[in-house]
């Protein structure tokens, strides 16, 4: 019997080591081809060669620097603004009975099933109509709305709290904006940390509604930039692979940053579910 389990705990970990090698390969390439000129791009592209060509990371960074910080600010000012409109939202539709409200919960949900591309249209008339085109906030605000999920999720964490917490704190004399300040948020942090990064992690990573919106240098952002940079520097292909690394940093960094939070909140998520 231990035999047998030897066994398999040696193929389930040769499955692991297999699919974390197929799953790093790329960024491993990647890496190698950041650091090569033309002629090792062409003789060794897959091999690591000598001399490693780390200017080509500052030419990419003459070019990434705009765009990478434009991703920062449309994701922090985003994802606050999203993440606090939807808190409220879950909190009063976790904590209050109103008429209609399973019917306006109902309709958030087949949010959910509506493809970002059905929206492309739609939301592209909305800010031509006001001049928003080429700026920060043609990206802003379409990516404030983007809280579905977030409420969702939320509302099913704010209808898990004991229901004492709240009855206590009305009965020490708590106003309803009290009570989502003082018990719900704090209680729920992981919760909103995980939300947070998720919806960091789909604005850096979204190409198509920059792409329509924001081809200018002065809203581009990192995803759209890799294209018009390896267009750009086409002689040099190791410049856009390092663009492409510096493009990647900030989201590895912030995971390897915030990994225990997040999985702590998506655990806190599951175990109020």
């Amino acid at each position: 019997m231990s035999g047998w389990r030897s066994g398999s705990q040696f193929l389930l970990h040769f499955v692991l080591a297999l699919l974390a090698v197929i799953t790093f390969a790329p960024l491993v390439t990647l890496l190698s081809l950041s650091v090569k000129d033309v002629y090792q791009f062409n003789v060794a592209p897959m091999g690591i060669t000598f001399p490693m060509r780390f200017e080509n990371y500052a030419l990419a960074w003459k070019f990434m620097r705009d765009p990478i910080w434009h991703n920062v600010i449309i994701a922090l000012v985003a994802t606050s603004a999203s993440l606090a409109m939807a808190s409220v939202s879950a909190f009063v539709f976790a904590r209050f009975r109103f008429p209609l409200r399973d019917t306006l919960f109902f309709a958030v949900v087949i949010l959910l099933f509506i493809p970002n591309t059905v929206l492309l249209v739609p939301t592209y008339q909305i800010i031509i109509s006001y001049s928003l085109q080429n700026t920060l906030w043609a990206l802003i605000l379409p990516y404030c709305a983007q809280q579905a999920l977030a409420i969702v999720v939320l509302r099913t964490f704010f209808m898990g709290l004991p229901e004492e917490l709240f009855d206590a704190a009305i009965v020490d004399g708590a106003s309803v904006m009290d009570q989502f300040r003082m018990i719900a948020i704090p209680l729920s942090l992981p919760v909103v940390g995980a939300m947070a990064i998720f919806h960091v992690w789909l604005i850096w990573n979204d190409y198509a509604w920059p792409a329509l919106v924001a081809n200018a240098p002065q809203a581009r952002t990192a995803a759209l930039a890799l294209i018009v940079f390896n267009d750009f520097t086409m002689p040099e292909p190791g410049a856009g692979m390092a663009a492409g690394v510096l493009a990647a940093m900030p989201m590895v960094v912030l995971f390897f940053v915030t990994m225990r939070s997040f999985i702590a909140g998506l655990t806190a998520g599951a175990i109020k579910g």
